[in-house]
């Protein structure tokens, strides 16, 4: 393969071309068309990372006030993406049911809303009645009430990577898939470069997306990252007979449990109980846990008993220890941009984490957020976190 100049030394150095990676070039030459942007991939072909394997889900109900103006920044690029990149991504605003079975949940929704409200975000509290009126599906006696915000939404991971790979490569972006990141290269404080099998890249400027393996290709720099990746089993199913087409996510704070209808009502996805799994990078499926996932899934929608089990995947999420991104250059280490960590939110919050990085390289801050909520300085105090 014949590799250019221009390649062999482009203004910015992307690794990973799942979803963060992909909206950070687009956003970088939104701004700037004239920028030389390669991209790095160590699979052979687009999604087979984490990205091809989420659920798509789109959320706003969040305790968090970090990440829900991080869902308000992504909003419009998804209500929008279909006229402007000419991709249809099933972009769907079926809304999401967030479920509370004990005070403590149901107090931390309430706050919630009050604040959502203040966001203007559009959420509607309901109690056990008003609940099992509107959604006579779910386990009468469980839940206290919950929460319905019409804005939660879905669209298909993969379209919207496949939009935005054809995008980054029509604004010129180069996409080298089984190129695997092997070394960063530093010299003093600052990046020069990335070493990888077919060779050496020289650049000045290097983003981590690199998801799951983030802290992985962070170490090779001396920076200690604080991302660590673990397992996600998704169930997929028959649709139970009494859950009707369109239903919103549903998601039982107590349990991570969650319910998502595909946009046909053919299937469903289920998921969430195995959140305290060990971290590890095996997309094996554990049959083990199926039981008691599936118990636990009946005690919450009763009908699930009788749907279809059709196939299980493996996907890995990254997460930090305060289940906030980070995003911002590495402490100590000029030219080395992260934006990892997004505890499995990267789907949802890819546009907004897009924006904010171009901002940060092109013009040195971004006004869109408080970036101290963010940045890797915030781990600073603890030694074993970060370097």
């Amino acid at each position: 393969m014949h590799i250019s100049s221009k390649q062999l030394k482009p203004d910015i150095i992307i690794i990973g071309a799942g979803i963060i990676g992909l909206s950070i070039a687009y956003h970088l030459l939104e701004t700037d068309p004239k920028l030389s942007i390669t991209i790095l991939e160590k699979e052979k072909m687009l999604g087979l990372g984490s990205t091809g394997k989420g659920t798509g889900s789109i959320r706003y109900q969040f305790s968090s006030p970090l990440l829900r103006s991080l869902s308000l920044l992504s909003r419009d690029f998804f209500r929008n993406f279909e006229s402007a990149l000419d991709t249809p991504i099933e972009y769907l605003e079926k809304g999401g049911l967030m479920l509370a079975s004990n005070e403590d949940l149901w107090n931390e929704l309430q706050l919630t809303k009050e604040q959502a409200d203040a966001d203007g975000i559009p959420m509607k509290l309901l109690k056990e009645e008003e609940l099992l009126k509107d959604f006579p599906y779910l386990h009468r006696g469980r839940f206290l009430g919950g929460t319905f915000c019409p804005w939660d939404a879905y669209a298909d991971p993969f379209a919207v990577l496949a939009g935005l790979y054809s995008a980054v490569r029509r604004k010129g972006a180069v996409v080298h898939f089984g190129w695997e990141a092997m070394n960063i290269i530093i010299e003093g404080e600052s990046i020069q470069g990335v070493e990888t099998r077919q060779g050496t890249l020289w650049g000045q400027l290097i983003v981590n997306a690199a998801g799951p393996y983030a802290a992985q290709l962070a170490a090779t720099a001396g920076v200690r990252l604080p991302v660590q990746p673990f397992r996600r089993q998704v169930y997929v199913c028959s649709n139970p007979i009494d859950v009707p087409p369109a239903t919103p996510l549903l998601l039982d704070l107590a349990t991570g449990f969650y319910l998502h209808q595909e946009v046909s009502a053919k299937a469903i996805l289920l998921g969430g109980t195995d959140q305290y799994t060990w971290p590890g990078f095996e997309v094996v499926v554990d049959k083990s846990r199926a039981e008691d996932f599936f118990l636990a899934a009946m005690d919450i929608v009763p009908s699930t008993i009788d749907i279809k089990w059709l196939s299980t995947y493996t996907g890995i999420c990254e997460q930090t220890p305060d289940f906030s991104p980070i995003i911002g250059e590495a402490p100590g280490l000029h030219g080395f941009m992260l934006a990892n960590g997004l505890s499995g939110h990267g789907f949802m919050h890819a546009p907004a984490t897009g924006r904010i990085v171009a901002d940060l390289i092109l013009n040195g801050r971004t006004g869109r957020i408080d970036v101290n909520l963010v940045h890797p300085d915030r781990f600073v105090k603890n030694p074993g976190h970060i370097k």
